[in-house]
């Protein structure tokens, strides 16, 4: 059964590998500093780069599982279980972020916060790995749906 998924889980270990690039990146860029209050915008960003993933991932899934013969309910249903394991996966790459990329996120997120008027319990509340794990759950599995009945919609084998 695992060999029938070999290429979700291969494509959810690429995606979360350039999530964790990406988170990085944000870091360098100053975006968990100073602007750590617009990251969740800067972090929309990454969405061309999940399309161009995830299409990947589905054009692979057709042409290697299914030898170029793919319907849309085949290539939806590889995009669910890849959107799945990528979510399986995701709370890895906010570990090495939050624990060794930027392990100062939190506290400026807290900080910036509560410069702007939010209360610290409020901010605190927020701001923690298992917030962004929870968050995380939400984004990953919807945006990874919504992405993937498009991008299966365009790659599946259309019949003359």
């Amino acid at each position: 059964m695992l060999q029938n998924f070999r290429i979700e889980i291969k494509w959810a270990i690429i995606y979360t590998i350039a999530y964790t690039l990406w988170m990085y990146f944000e870091s360098k860029m100053g975006w968990h500093d100073s602007k750590v209050l617009l990251e969740p915008l800067y972090n929309l960003l990454f969405l061309p780069i999940s399309i161009f993933l995830i299409g990947l991932a589905l054009f692979d899934k057709k042409r290697n599982h299914y030898k170029n013969e793919m319907d849309w309910k085949k290539g939806f249903t590889s995009g669910i279980i890849l959107s799945v394991l990528i979510t399986v996966l995701n709370p890895v790459a906010l570990y090495i972020t939050h624990h060794y990329i930027s392990p100062g996120f939190f506290d400026n997120a807290i900080n910036a916060s509560v410069a702007e008027g939010l209360s610290l319990e409020k901010a605190t509340a927020r701001y923690n790995l298992n917030t962004a794990i929870s968050n995380s759950v939400f984004d990953r599995l919807s945006f990874g749906v919504v992405i993937s009945a498009v991008v299966s919609y365009f790659i599946r084998t259309k019949n003359n």
